[in-house]
């Protein structure tokens, strides 16, 4: 069965779940219909829209619209409306004492911000996740980068995996580090990193990764899983933003980010 797995997915305050959620499914829907779309979220400290689903899959509550139950023995969720599913999987995005970012994917289990890099990574493979270096603006260059270089010396294909975004611009170069990466063995994920504005909530999974996995949703997420440190050949879907688009978005980051970053009243 064919699946759309966005591998970077963000929600944040100043965002409705009724419009990404349906957003989400026509932009799965335009990369090429019949495919179960996959959102793997990245959520930051002081976020939990995973528990929000929890809680609504538990007693029974739809959201937005949208039914919710729990696949068994997988931190994921699966929603449903009409003929359109959506499954959704835990996962949490760590800032670390270096300033990188460390996804830990298919896990709910809290991380504190501040810590080691290394020291993330480690704890994520103990508790069953999938630990991720994502690209991040300026967090491959200079030191930082001489440190993901490290630690894609020091790590193996099995217990990392790094990540590229659809939010890197179309004429930006690769990173040097992914060179280094494929040399090693390690798998690429891709996705949209959807930002803190308002209006990116409409690009979650305009972009992500194509694969057939199992029809059953628990067994197609335990699956997706081994294929997202293993996996070398799959499928992405999506353009890249434009150059003005990124620098755009920047712009409005410093203008809005705060409205985006606070709860609302």
């Amino acid at each position: 069965m064919r699946y759309h797995i966005d591998t970077h997915v963000h929600v944040y305050h100043c965002y409705e779940a009724e419009s990404f959620l349906s957003r989400a499914a026509r932009n799965s829907a335009m990369a090429g219909s019949g495919a179960t779309l996959v959102l793997c979220l990245t959520e930051s400290h002081g976020f939990d829209f995973f528990h929000e689903l929890k809680v609504c899959a538990s007693t029974d509550t739809p959201i937005s619209g949208w039914s919710a139950s729990l696949l068994q023995g997988q931190p994921a969720v699966l929603l449903k409306q009409a003929d359109q599913s959506i499954i959704i999987i835990a996962g949490r995005q760590v800032i670390t004492r270096q300033g990188l970012e460390v996804l830990a994917l298919f896990t709910d289990q809290q991380y504190d911000d501040g810590q080691e890099t290394q020291t993330v990574i480690d704890n994520i493979n103990e508790n069953n996740g999938l630990a991720v270096l994502p690209w991040g603006v300026g967090k491959w260059l200079g030191k930082r980068g001489t440190i993901i270089e490290g630690l894609l010396n020091s790590n193996k294909p099995d217990t990392l995996a790094i990540a590229d975004i659809s939010g890197r611009p179309s004429l930006w170069p690769e990173p040097g580090q992914f060179g280094l990466a494929q040399e090693k063995g390690y798998n690429c994920l891709y996705g949209t990193d959807s930002l803190p504005l308002h209006s990116d909530q409409l690009r979650i999974a305009s972009a992500g990764m194509v694969m057939d996995l199992a029809s059953d949703p628990s067994l197609a997420v335990a699956e997706l899983k081994a294929k997202l440190y293993s996996q070398t050949s799959a499928n992405n879907f999506g353009k890249r933003v434009s150059a003005f688009r990124f620098l755009k978005d920047q712009l409005m980051l410093r203008i809005n980010k705060q409205s985006c970053l606070t709860e609302q009243a």
